[in-house]
């Protein structure tokens, strides 16, 4: 555990990283979920400015965008509370699923990502004091 910690706490690119906070997007609701753990989740787009007038009458903009979600990354969607760091997530995730600190870290930041590009997820980053 203690090798975890110092390995978060060293200096270098991934130190601000794990120690961002991850938020739900407050628009994002819970379509569906299934029994496996997986989930479906409805996220409202924004019209692009060149969709008014004519061009928004003919042609139709989905209201929502639907991300499905595998139970993994359900879960790492739960956990993305608002309170728990990055961090703190890859340590839950290594010890559920029995994995090294680093090997989490690559799941988890990678699965946070498109999670991010989906406008699934937020992140907020606490500035240096």
């Amino acid at each position: 555990m203690s090798r975890r910690i110092q390995t978060a706490s060293a200096p270098g690119a991934w130190d601000d990283m794990l120690k961002a906070v991850l938020i739900p997007n407050r628009a994002a609701r819970v379509v569906r979920e299934e029994p496996d753990g997986s989930l479906t989740l409805a996220v409202p787009t924004r019209k692009p400015s060149f969709f008014r007038g004519l061009i928004n009458w003919l042609v139709r903009v989905p209201q929502e965008r639907l991300t499905v979600l595998d139970p993994l990354g359900a879960g790492i969607w739960k956990a993305c509370d608002g309170k728990r760091s990055v961090e703190a997530i890859v340590v839950r995730f290594a010890t559920f699923h029995h994995l090294s600190f680093h090997e989490s870290r690559v799941s988890v930041t990678g699965y946070v990502t498109s999670l991010l590009r989906r406008g699934v997820l937020a992140v907020a980053v606490n500035p240096r004091g």
